[in-house]
């Protein structure tokens, strides 16, 4: 690696051949983000696929970045108790959101937030960008990982829960539809990109948890996918994993993590 390969955003921030690092708490050297990791491993057919839906949808992906961005900083205003506005354009996307946060947090408590607020034992996982990022790293291997999860909490039966938040003009899925199941073309492909995205979240919240467990000492009960569209009938979607699935995603997280040092 060359030195001019890398280029400091900030203190906490790293961009090295165009890919986005970290410097960790007790870490001897930057660590990749978990995007960075699921982005280089990728097949070279969903590369061209990708690739392919950018130059058919011009602006898209930076219009998604922007929608993800704002409704990240608004669930994280709105579990701090702060007031919501949000702008026309992405009302469809919000206007369930307090509700089911709301749901889900009943007789809970949030032990982690993006910004985490109540636990200042662990303000040192949070960077100079006022972000909270964990990490994991193995020091035999000398590889590892940072990112930052969305929402730890306990919930009302006192179990860890994990939970990433995702916008999509589409639903997620976990089962690919039947061919002959009467749903609608347009649908049923919508579905079908539904569960590959779903797949790659599962994924990233094995990777989040091993952090947890290994920056803040919890032991993660189970993740939570939850999704806002625009779509009445799809307005907000939850999906639950319990021990047994995220187990088995952190093995499959694990395998990725390898991949990525052996090809870098």
């Amino acid at each position: 690696m060359r030195v001019n390969d890398t280029t400091p955003v900030s203190q906490t921030r790293l961009s090295i051949d165009g890919k986005r690092y970290y410097n960790c708490n007790g870490v001897p050297k930057p660590l990749p983000s978990v995007t960075t990791i699921l982005s280089s491993t990728q097949t070279e057919e969903t590369r061209k696929k990708l690739a392919a839906w950018n130059l058919s949808n011009p602006g898209a992906l930076e219009k998604a970045a922007s929608r993800g961005t704002w409704i990240h900083s608004a669930t994280e205003n709105y579990i701090r108790g702060l007031r919501v506005e949000p702008p026309s354009e992405y009302l469809p996307y919000w206007k369930d959101v307090p509700e089911a946060l709301d749901d889900l947090l009943k007789n809970g408590k949030v032990l982690w937030s993006e910004s985490p607020f109540n636990q200042p034992q662990w303000h040192k996982y949070v960077g100079d960008d006022g972000v909270g990022r964990l990490h994991y790293y193995d020091d035999k291997t000398e590889q590892g990982y940072a990112g930052c999860p969305d929402l730890i909490y306990k919930d009302e039966n006192n179990e860890i829960v994990l939970a990433d938040f995702k916008t999509s003009t589409s639903p997620y899925s976990l089962k690919f539809p039947k061919a002959n199941s009467g749903i609608p073309d347009n649908v049923r492909k919508a579905l079908i990109s539904g569960v590959f995205k779903a797949k790659k979240t599962m994924l990233q919240m094995a990777a989040y948890s091993l952090a947890a467990e290994k920056c803040l000492g919890v032991h993660v009960d189970k993740t939570r996918i939850i999704v806002s569209t625009p779509l009445p009938d799809y307005s907000v979607q939850v999906f639950s994993f319990s021990r047994k699935e995220l187990e088995k995603h952190m093995e499959m997280w694990l395998q990725v993590l390898r991949q990525f040092y052996e090809n870098a």
